[in-house]
């Protein structure tokens, strides 16, 4: 960027309902790059739910504003209202596009005919194909936490609030800390838990399960214990990464490159731990094209154990095929009957209940906004005003309008009826 000319970054308020809390950017950082970048200048629509409160922004030098039009940049979380895409202005949001999303093609088209460029939080990887801005850390924390919390509502034992209701991480770790020996099943056995997937959630949900003294095991071990190991607190954990969570059919060694180029060519072999936990944590990025976990005639089978899922991953019908809607932070659970398979009321003694609120870090918005806000300018903001970098090369999806090569798959979802 050219210091001798201004750079003007807007911030919107979200638009998306119910309305999301989070913000893109918060005040301190907002503060750092005003001082780094003198010639850049922010604009913040004010919000009256913003985990932030507008004199926040105000007092960090941001200008309070509703138009920004003019704007080199605005930032966003969640997808924008087409009313507040600007044409032929330049956006950065979560679009959920990338996947041909059939409820977001008219936002879609709407960027198209107004020639907007946008920047996808979603692409913005590193050499290795990681993603470098997003919320899963804090899904996961979040969706861990539900999943004791439905333990609790099923047991007696305890009764947690929601993370919504609380102001803040720390303030769960405290109940994690308090109620760790009331964790344990009712006949004092360890809760076992199995978490798929090793990411930036399944990260988020081990930190809850180690803040309220879990142990974690090896696959092998856990599979071996019988449930017979003795946890001097709440209970025993592992992780099933991808190796351990599929296996290709043809009998070949597990490799993670064929796995992600042809996924339909192998099946999972999760099945074994069906009988050998009691609550489930789902955190992978699920391709259609791969096998789901199990099928849901399997909760019918005596050895199934898991009593609770709790699906942060979150795709309807997809690795976890109990899943049958999304739940809500208002009204997070519902149950699946073994006796018909369909959708009941949770915690029934015959059925599994579920955990599918698709906005989780949602619940604990500043301390999510904090971490998000801390990523886009260390891998975002800082090279857009310095130096070109493949990170933003790799998030460009429109630019004016129009579809980067790497996304013209797309040109069907996004062509103009």
């Amino acid at each position: 960027m050219n210091p001798n000319q201004p750079f003007r970054l807007g911030i919107l308020r979200e638009s998306k309902k119910p309305y999301d809390l989070r913000t893109p950017l918060i005040p301190e950082d907002c503060r750092t790059l005003l001082e780094t970048y003198p010639w850049m200048e922010i604009r913040v629509q004010p919000s009256s739910f913003r985990c932030f409160e507008d004199k926040q922004y105000h007092d960090a030098g941001c200008l309070m504003q509703e138009n920004l039009l003019g704007c080199q940049l605005i930032l966003g979380v969640k997808e924008v209202a087409l009313d507040q895409l600007l044409p032929d202005h330049s956006f950065a949001f979560f679009s959920h596009t990338i996947k041909a999303q059939p409820y977001n093609q008219e936002l879609m088209r709407h960027m198209v005919r107004n020639r907007i460029t946008l920047h996808d939080y979603e692409l913005m990887t590193n050499e290795s194909g990681q993603r470098t801005i997003a919320f899963g850390y804090w899904a996961g924390i979040v969706g861990a936490w539900h999943g004791l919390r439905m333990r609790g509502l099923r047991s007696g034992n305890y009764t947690w609030p929601r993370a919504v209701e609380m102001g803040s991480y720390q303030e769960l770790q405290q109940i994690l800390l308090n109620d760790r020996a009331l964790i344990a099943n009712k006949d004092c056995s360890p809760l076992r838990v199995l978490v798929c997937g090793s990411g930036r959630v399944g990260q988020g949900a081990v930190r809850v399960l180690k803040d309220a003294g879990f142990i974690a095991l090896d696959p092998q071990d856990l599979l071996n214990s019988n449930g017979n190991i003795s946890a001097s607190n709440s209970g025993i954990y592992t992780v099933l990464r991808s190796k351990d969570l599929f296996r290709a059919k043809d009998g070949s060694p597990y490799s993670s490159q064929a796995f992600y180029t042809r996924p339909q060519d192998f099946e999972s072999c999760v099945g074994p731990y069906l009988g050998s936990a009691d609550l489930m944590i789902n955190t992978i990025y699920w391709n259609p094209a791969a096998p789901r976990h199990f099928a849901t005639m399997h909760i019918q089978d005596s050895k199934f154990t898991i009593q609770q899922i709790a699906d942060i991953s979150c795709d309807i019908d997809g690795s976890v095929p109990l899943t049958v809607r999304p739940s809500t932070i208002e009204d997070p659970y519902y149950g699946i009957s073994k006796a018909t398979l369909l959708e009941c009321t949770p915690f029934d003694p015959n059925s599994v209940d579920i955990m599918a609120v698709d906005n989780l870090p949602c619940e604990l918005p500043t301390d999510a906004s904090r971490d998000f806000s801390a990523a886009l300018c260390r891998y975002f903001l800082n090279p857009l005003m310095n130096k070109p970098s493949s990170i933003l090369e790799n998030a460009l999806l429109l630019n004016q309008g129009r579809l980067n090569p790497n996304f013209q798959y797309l040109q069907g979802y996004a062509l103009i009826a």
